[in-house]
């Protein structure tokens, strides 16, 4: 197009199309915008277009078409390198810079661009060396002493264009050369210029450090080169020997870790490098943009390791130099908020990077200022961050920086076999006081004190969505936890004191505010501010509590903390182990006035403190002042005793003496809490006393009356506990008030309801006589049996089925029967199984009745969820077959009702898709059978009828694939972007085609075609994981094919699809690395199908290589691919071979077909 036109037609036509993309939308149509940007994608693309480019620069005055006509050399360079003269390449930078430097004015994005086509030149001569890179550093360093700061600045930005340009990641431009070229490049660039780069910098910076006062237009300069001294120390080395991880550089990593080669030693190991900083930090601290690089710097530089140190001596040298630096500027310093991140970087980054050893190694007397100092800094921003929370700012900046220095704590303490005895106690004592004392209220604490030491009285909005603090500070108070064991000598006794004053002060408020009410009934004139104080002095201590007594109870049984078991041995010298139980069991006194309680053992006595609070709230309630108290402090008690109970009720002896270090076992604690002792007996009855008063209490607060019923079930669910447990009246009664739903349990919330149902059935296969398991059973499962049965044999039920107490009654059975299947496990499956197939069948016909209340129809296909979910992995083959059997009429039932009916409403949100969510994870449940099978044909269910599999009538695959043509044809690509149904649907297709790949060229013929493009979409437009999912799934699919050896079936044409995208992801496109051996396996398996094809795939890419170098290493490479195994065939060995050697050719060539 513009080889014809004359230089000012095109500048016109360029300057024309540019004023109607500059225009505002609504000014031109469509077709006009799209005609501009054809002009200008055709100029880009015209041959040679330097000389016109030239004039355009020198000529046009529009900002936009000089932005495109530097894109445009920068384009054509990269282009036609072979084919330009290397003087003309030469004489086309020179031109480019000249330009820019003529032009202080230039707009700051056009002037980008011309420099970046200037480091696009430099980088693609750079390997052919046809360009002499290193004189632009020469001319950089010319500009640089021009003490111009217009030219300076200009440097600079020459240079901030050289280190993206090389820096291999998302800021590298798009040039269409291959990953291999640009690693290249960076490792060479990496090892020298940037080096260059780096000392120019760091003239620049000293040069200004000793200035006294700087103009802004120098302020301006200095700014630049902090910022570009943080990009080089912010680098990204690449390894000597780059293999595979080419695509790694371009992934764009957060916090890079400083790694440079040996070849920086004197660069950087160098003492004034890190001196500069600390000096220019001094400098402009007060400036809070300049301050954020410069300490970006200093963490950077605290994270410095790999080869660059010689031997241990080279660091601890640095290190100390570097906790040197860091003490002199924080001690002469009144810290800024801008800095407080900053400064935990360093101190974070120092004691993750440098190993334990290193930091032994160095001088006792620096090592501990280091220590004295991170203490000082962690509470000081500990105040702060209390202040940013009482002042709601939305920076928190404090709070960050804390939760920096907590974390480094952990590391630290985590490892302190490594560091002198006891070196952390004080400053654990000083960190542990300071968080009690920000959270605690005047004048005890600081909480809700402003700076000025000034009560901020405004109401707290509480907001409904927030998080409770108990996970919103959960990392916080692991390392106050910890913390407070290292110093359990200070710290039990102080939360202990703490404790007991506030629920003595407690108790008393409650007292006054009784009287109060009777003199003066209304409610509204109690004033509730010191009540409110006290409730959450006394939240932060059992949250408190709650951490340092006990890890948090995910998985495997917990055990006592060693620091904590070794406290209360060491202290039991002196301790009366009488007394310590009567303190125990009665929560009702002041442990002050239990005589000789100075002598009981220190943590029952914490625990104590807390059952304490636990008993003021329960004789609260029962004196009516329920709404004088905190639901969260109700909230708190059930937690801490849940946390407490998994890890020291019934204290198994045997699990500490197994362990390596062979712990010993606290005698008071296995004395009050151990197996058959009656400290044991008296506190599960007094928790299940608990239970049962807070859900007749707080049945209005779910939230409560959960952490109520999870606290059930942890003591029913290890059967040593639930032992106890039945042999409470109590526990008899509560069953016989919810099966009979009687007020107020029938008022829990549906999901407390299950849980509580859940406890109820574990409890049953505690230890009891058979007689009183069968009056158990009797009392807890049959009246919810009959009623249900007596409700829907109604002649009526059809026309009563809607109102509100016939659904509520449907629904609480269908939560129970949730409930009940959770309760599963392998020593009561048996009865369980049969007592819920015998519901299943009645829950089918309730999908007719309420096929149009989609709730209801979500809460029946949940309950076979659960029941397959729990059950199936111990069914052997005559029980499967009947919940099989089962499944399938459900989902019979289903369709029939779905047939037809329209999802109007595709921007729904998703749970409208409730149903299909279930219905695959219900498939998915039955198919995990084929994986997972702890069944012992029926051993589990010896004695009962055993059905003969001869007849087998359903199987899962037969349940699955109805269930899959259910789902298919309802699974639309608006469907796919809600991330459960889209990780849901295709974890389902996997797990089919893995287990049953000879259904899928059964299915029908359109069904088969969305599975094939479900599979495609899934490789090539959907996260990795589920792309990885897809690949797994080819593999047993063509080897199904290769199994009938039928070449004409559509799966069979489907595979050789597949094989050309598998081939083109692994070969020609980034991908993860993980991905590899999925791709790989699939490969294989495609390749023993389609060898032709195959061949022909890589003749054509062999033949689109115009590098006869490249040609000939890519034709190398495809033939050691497949020589171990030629022909290939489903081998697993040849298959072992084949992943191996793809390996190596996406390492040797993976990088040269990736084009970036």
């Amino acid at each position: 197009m513009m080889a014809a036109v004359g230089a000012p037609e095109v500048i016109s036509q360029l300057e024309s199309a540019a004023k109607v993309l500059m225009a505002p939308p609504s000014m031109v149509s469509t077709e006009q915008r799209q005609h501009a940007e054809h002009i200008f994608l055709s100029f880009r693309k015209s041959k040679s277009p330097f000389a016109i480019c030239k004039h355009i620069l020198e000529t046009s005055k529009v900002d936009y078409v000089l932005f495109q006509a530097a894109t445009a050399i920068m384009e054509a360079v990269v282009r036609e390198w072979i084919l330009l003269e290397k003087a003309s390449i030469e004489s086309l930078r020179t031109f480019l810079l000249t330009y820019v430097l003529q032009r202080p004015n230039l707009q700051k994005y056009v002037r980008e661009q011309v420099l970046l086509a200037v480091a696009v030149i430099v980088k693609r001569g750079s390997l052919d060396k046809s360009i002499n890179c290193k004189g632009i550093f020469h001319e950089v360093s010319q500009l640089i002493s021009s003490g111009n700061p217009t030219v300076q600045t200009l440097a600079c930005s020459i240079l901030t264009a050289l280190l993206s340009e090389f820096s291999s990641s998302s800021k590298t431009s798009n040039i269409g050369l291959s990953m291999e070229f640009h690693g290249n490049c960076k490792r060479q660039f990496q090892e020298d210029d940037l080096r260059q780069i780096f000392m120019l910098t760091m003239e620049v910076l000293q040069e200004f450090s000793r200035r006294e006062n700087l103009n802004a237009q120098m302020s301006s300069v200095f700014q630049r080169y902090l910022a570009l001294a943080n990009q080089v120390l912010s680098w990204n080395f690449l390894p000597p020997n780059l293999g595979r991880h080419y695509i790694a550089m371009f992934e764009a990593t957060q916090n890079v870790m400083l790694k440079p080669t040996e070849a920086w030693r004197d660069a950087l190991l160098d003492t004034r490098v890190m001196d500069l900083f600390f000096t220019v930090h001094r400098k402009i601290r007060e400036d809070s943009d300049m301050a954020q690089d410069s300490l970006q710097c200093l963490a950077q530089l605290a994270s410095m390791h790999g080869p660059i140190f010689p031997d241990e001596n080279a660091q601890v040298t640095y290190l100390a130099h570097l906790v040197e630096g860091l003490l002199n500027m924080i001690n002469g310093i009144e810290i800024e908020d801008s800095e407080a991140v900053g400064i935990s970087n360093i101190i974070s980054n120092l004691i993750t990077t440098f190993p334990r050893s290193i930091l032994t190694a160095l001088p006792s007397d620096l090592f501990s200022s280091f220590i004295n100092c991170l203490t000082l800094l962690t509470c000081s921003f500990g105040r702060s961050a209390a202040l940013e929370e009482v002042l709601d700012k939305d920076d928190m900046v404090y709070m960050e920086a804390y939760d920096k220095l907590l974390e480094s704590w952990l590391t630290l303490v985590q490892d302190d076999e490594h560091f002198p005895r006891g070196c952390f106690v004080q400053p654990a004592v000083q960190v542990f006081n300071s968080y009690i004392q920000c959270h605690l209220a005047a004048p005890d604490g600081t909480r809700n004190l402003t700076a000025n030491g000034v009560a901020s009285h405004e109401e707290e909005e509480i907001n409904e969505l927030q998080e409770d603090d108990r996970e919103l500070f959960s990392d916080q108070l692991a390392s106050i936890g910890m913390l407070g064991r290292i110093a359990a000598d200070h710290c039990i006794p102080l939360l202990t004191s703490l404790l007991e004053d506030r629920v003595t002060r407690l108790h008393g408020q409650l007292q006054r505010h009784q009287q109060h009410l009777m003199s003066s009934p209304d409610p509204g004139s109690v004033d509730r501010k010191v009540l409110d104080d006290l409730y959450e002095d006394i939240h932060w201590l059992i949250l408190v509590t709650g951490y340092l007594l006990a890890d948090d109870p995910q998985g495997e049984t917990p055990l006592i903390p060693s620091e904590v078991m070794e406290y209360s041995i060491k202290h039991s010298t002196g301790v009366d182990i009488n007394t310590t139980l009567q303190l125990l069991g009665s929560p009702g006194e002041k442990a002050s006035s239990i005589p000789g309680c100075n002598r009981t053992d220190s943590v029952i006595r914490l625990l104590s403190a807390v059952l304490r609070t636990s008993e003021v709230e329960s004789r609260a309630t029962r004196a009516s002042l329920t709404g004088l108290l905190s639901p969260q402090m109700g909230k708190d008690i059930v937690w801490f005793l849940r946390r407490w109970a998994k890890t020291y009720l019934l204290v198994d002896e045997k699990l500490y003496s197994q362990l390596a270090d062979c712990r010993q076992i606290s005698i008071p604690l296995s004395t009050a809490f151990g197996a058959d002792t009656e400290g044991a007996q008296w506190i599960v009855g007094y928790l299940l006393e608990k239970v049962i008063s807070n859900l007749s209490v707080w049945s209005s607060e779910p939230e409560l009356a959960n952490d109520t019923v999870e606290l059930l079930v942890t003591l029913v669910e290890k059967r040593e506990r639930a032992n106890i447990v039945v042999q409470c009246e109590n526990w008899w009664n509560l069953a016989k008030q919810f099966a009979s739903r009687s007020p107020p349990l029938h008022l829990l919330s549906s999901s407390v309801q299950r849980t509580l149902m859940k406890a109820l059935v574990l409890g049953g296969f505690a230890h009891m006589d058979s007689d009183t398991k069968q009056q158990y059973w009797a009392e807890v499962l049959h009246p919810l049996q009959q009623r249900f049965l007596n409700l829907i044999n109604q002649e009526n039920f059809a026309q009563i089925c809607q109102e509100e107490a016939v659904k509520r009654e449907i629904v609480a059975t269908l939560e129970a029967l949730c409930g009940i299947a959770e309760a599963t496990q392998i020593d009561n499956v048996a009865s369980l199984f049969s007592f819920l197939m015998d519901f299943l069948s009645s829950c089918i016909g309730l999908m007719e009745v309420y096929r149009n209340t989609p709730d209801t129809v979500n809460l029946i296909i949940e309950v076979f969820v659960e029941v397959a979910h729990k059950q199936i992995c111990y069914l052997g083959e005559s029980k499967s077959m009947k919940l099989y059997e089962a499944c399938l009429t459900l989902l019979q039932v289903y369709s029939k009702n779905n047939l037809g009916r329209k999802r109007v409403d595709v921007t729904a949100e998703e749970d409208q898709y409730q149903d299909l969510l279930l219905i695959m994870e219900l498939l998915t449940n039955l198919l995990s059978k084929e994986f997972i099978d702890f069944s012992d044909t029926d051993e589990v269910f010896r004695g009962q009828e055993q059905g003969s599999g001869a007849g087998r009538s359903v199987s899962a695959a037969d349940v699955v694939l109805f269930g899959v043509n259910i789902v298919l044809p309802l699974m639309s690509q608006d469907l796919l972007k809600f991330p459960s149904l889209c990780n849901q649907y295709y974890k389902l297709i996997t797990f089919i085609c893995e287990i049953f790949p000879e259904k899928i060229p059964q299915l029908p013929e359109d069904l088969f075609k969305s599975l094939m493009i479900s599979l495609e979409l899934g490789m090539t437009s959907m996260s990795s994981e589920i792309s990885q999912l897809c690949l797994e799934a080819l593999s047993p699919l063509a080897e199904q094919c290769a199994k009938t050896q039928e070449t004409d079936t559509p799966l069979f044409i489907a595979t050789r699809h597949f094989l050309k995208l598998v081939f083109d992801m692994l070969v020609l496109q980034k991908h993860n690395t993980e991905m590899t051996v999925a791709a790989g396996e699939a490969l294989y398996t495609l390749v023993c199908l389609h060898q032709a094809e195959y061949s022909e795939l890589v003749e054509t890419l062999l033949s689109s290589q115009r590098d006869a170098v490249i040609y000939q290493r890519l034709a190398d490479a495809f033939n050691k691919l497949t020589a171990s195994s030629t022909p290939p065939s489903m081998d697993r060995k040849q298959k072992v071979a084949f992943l191996k050697s793809l390996e190596e050719f996406v390492a040797n060539v993976g990088g040269l077909l990736c084009v970036k």
